[in-house]
């Protein structure tokens, strides 16, 4: 049985727009994050979220005649003591640039590995194999995601920000059961 997975980004926050890292702390969907989740146009059989709000109401948004089924799994990455910080203020450190520049390379602190993210992230596209549904649709994060879609194209976390959606844009797959 042939089944498609849409793995959605939630649209555009207060915070995006700002440039302040969330990680798992939240902002309010912008009126640019709110058209952008009304624009989708499909009907999934089950629309799975990550339990944080600005995910489950692009969800909401975008699926309005759905229940949303949250789940922590699909959380964006934890940024630890990074979470609610400026990224223009995080310039001048080392630790952040090498987040940002050479993500192979990052080692954690405080914050929540590549590695972590993908092994959670993998966890649940193996659940959404095992169920009966053809149309599931997934809202999630952009860390979160891109860390998911780097491995299924199989990339070292070198090309990690190549995988990077953009707010309420979204991956079609494919899986044969």
């Amino acid at each position: 049985m042939s089944k498609t997975i849409n793995y959605y980004r939630h649209g555009e926050t207060a915070w995006n727009k700002e440039g302040r890292l969330q990680g798992w702390l939240d902002s309010d969907l912008t009126a640019k994050g709110m058209k952008q989740a009304m624009a989708v146009n499909w009907d999934p059989e089950v629309v799975f979220s990550s339990d944080l709000n600005r995910a489950v109401k692009t969800a909401h948004l975008m699926f309005p005649n759905k229940r949303i089924h949250k789940n922590e799994s699909l959380r964006e990455i934890n940024l630890g003591h990074w979470q609610g910080c400026l990224i223009r203020d995080l310039q001048h450190d080392e630790q952040y640039r090498c987040y940002l520049n050479s993500p192979h390379l990052f080692i954690s602190s405080t914050q929540e590995s590549f590695e972590e993210v993908t092994n959670r992230m993998l966890a649940f596209h193996e659940h959404l194999s095992q169920l009966p549904y053809k149309k599931i649709a997934v809202v999630s994060h952009g860390v979160a995601l891109a860390c998911l879609f780097n491995a299924f194209n199989k990339q070292p976390y070198s090309k990690l920000w190549s995988c990077l959606l953009g707010g309420a844009a979204f991956i079609s797959i494919e899986t044969e059961n």
